[in-house]
């Protein structure tokens, strides 16, 4: 028996991608494993919830999936129907894509990926079955691995054992990091399982601020846009850097092909060669969708090696570039600029410190690039702020690092795995988003993308 340990995207990649001919039987282990694909990142909103369909994909649809686009097509009558008379007007704001019939520029509803995946696997499902396998789901989640001779023990929060000859561990990245006072009658640790707590407050007008300025800190303003008409709504946002995603606007056919020279000593050579690159890139013309799926593509040819041919110093690379790629969602960051220009949302600087609870709101106490204290009084606080320098994972993943299964890598700040993900237990594979090490590759690219996690899958089973 083979086990697949998660039940998001990349799990879903393992399975499709099973090199199966020796497999009579997979077992799916996953709290949400009947909806294989759908993970936290594409999960379902609750039936009529405010925010159903609300929470957008950070890339256009072209930029996810190459089967996606076919799908949004064949779907789009559906999809537009359930749109209709949504907060915020997402259509409104894609009429222009759709007149053009350009459906894989836009940036879905995430839900609707998910139906897709869903879909897809489904189908997977019923192949392997016709093949005569058999495929068991199990909505559990998995906390340990022991082995047992030829085979290993897969031991689940519910006190169930399973067995399996091989076993491909696919969970989530790490935890968000926690701060002092961000759980209060004011503040909340994560937006996702609070929404209703933050309506309520959207809905008695008080200002929302995020924690952290990326994609979920988008969807909380989605949040609140589908409560209230957009000049209603108040809300911040404050990190340490003050600065928004770029947004990615697929503006032209072709992706950015980068020119780097190879052989540099160190990291940052390297870096400042990527630097004069996306300055060139920008010169002529290319919007940060195009220069960040151009490098995507690039590396995943490339790989890092040849440019930075000494491990060490690769590692540092990542860290940098994470940022210098950073893009999100066209439709709400372009939103947040308008709407700060009629004094809707605004931003700040600073590193956050705590968030102090008061009798009608709380108090975020940060410190600016001086080192000086700041105080912001705000009606409610989400933390956004994701998971930062921490390696606190799920308590499978905790286990494997503590056993030494896999490693952490200091350096890049991830997991590192050997060639094709494999572990240090034979016929046990590892990958998530926060895997930096794969064998001998160096992650230049958090693998923070749909494309990029199917990518090294379907690379392990080749």
């Amino acid at each position: 028996m083979h086990a697949i340990i998660g039940d998001g995207l990349t799990a879903a990649a393992f399975f499709e991608y099973a090199n199966a001919e020796h497999i009579d039987e997979f077992v799916i282990i996953g709290p949400n494993a009947s909806q294989l694909g759908r993970g936290l990142a594409y999960a379902s909103a609750p039936k009529g919830a405010a925010w159903e369909y609300a929470y957008l994909l950070n890339s256009p649809a072209s930029d996810i999936d190459p089967d996606f686009k076919p799908w949004l097509e064949a779907n789009w009558s559906a999809i537009e129907q359930k749109m209709t008379g949504r907060k915020p007007d997402w259509l409104g704001a894609a009429k222009g894509l759709i007149a053009k019939g350009d459906l894989s520029a836009l940036n879905i509803p995430r839900q609707f990926f998910g139906d897709f995946l869903v879909e897809r696997l489904q189908s997977v499902i019923r192949d392997y079955q016709a093949q005569g396998k058999s495929v068991r789901i199990v909505e559990d989640r998995a906390i340990s691995i022991t082995k047992d001779g030829a085979q290993y023990c897969i031991n689940t929060d519910q006190g169930d054992i399973y067995l399996a000859h091989s076993i491909d561990i696919a969970p989530g990245g790490p935890k968000d990091q926690r701060m002092d006072g961000d759980e209060s009658e004011f503040s909340a640790p994560t937006l996702f399982g609070n929404e209703e707590r933050v309506i309520e407050h959207i809905k008695r007008g008080a200002e929302i601020c995020c924690i952290g300025m990326n994609a979920t800190m988008l969807d909380a303003l989605r949040l609140c846009q589908s409560v209230l008409p957009g000049d209603e709504v108040r809300f911040s946002a404050i990190s340490p850097r003050g600065v928004l995603p770029e947004p990615l606007i697929p503006d032209r056919p072709d992706l950015f092909i980068p020119e780097l020279g190879t052989g540099h000593v160190t990291a940052i050579s390297f870096l400042d060669n990527v630097k004069a690159s996306l300055e060139d890139a920008k010169r002529n013309g290319f919007e940060q969708r195009e220069v960040r799926a151009g490098y995507r593509a690039f590396f995943l040819e490339q790989g890092l090696a040849k440019f930075v041919p000494n491990s060490e110093e690769a590692k540092f690379v990542p860290r940098t570039l994470r940022h210098w790629l950073r893009g999100g969602t066209r439709d709400t960051i372009l939103d947040f600029h308008r709407l700060m220009v009629d004094g809707v949302t605004d931003i700040a600087k600073g590193a956050v410190r705590e968030i102090e609870p008061n009798d009608d709101g709380a108090t975020i106490i940060s410190v600016d690039d001086m080192g000086h204290i700041q105080r912001k009084k705000v009606g409610f606080v989400i933390n956004c702020s994701g998971a930062g320098s921490s390696f606190e994972f799920d308590q499978l993943t905790n286990a494997l690092i503590e056993d030494r299964v896999i490693d952490i890598c200091q350096t890049s700040g991830g997991i590192e795995v050997g060639k094709n993900c494999t572990t240090n237990l034979d016929n046990v594979r590892f990958l998530s988003p926060a895997t930096t090490i794969i064998g001998d590759e160096i992650m230049p690219m958090p693998l923070y993308d749909a494309h990029l996690l199917r990518s090294w899958v379907k690379r392990s089973n080749s």
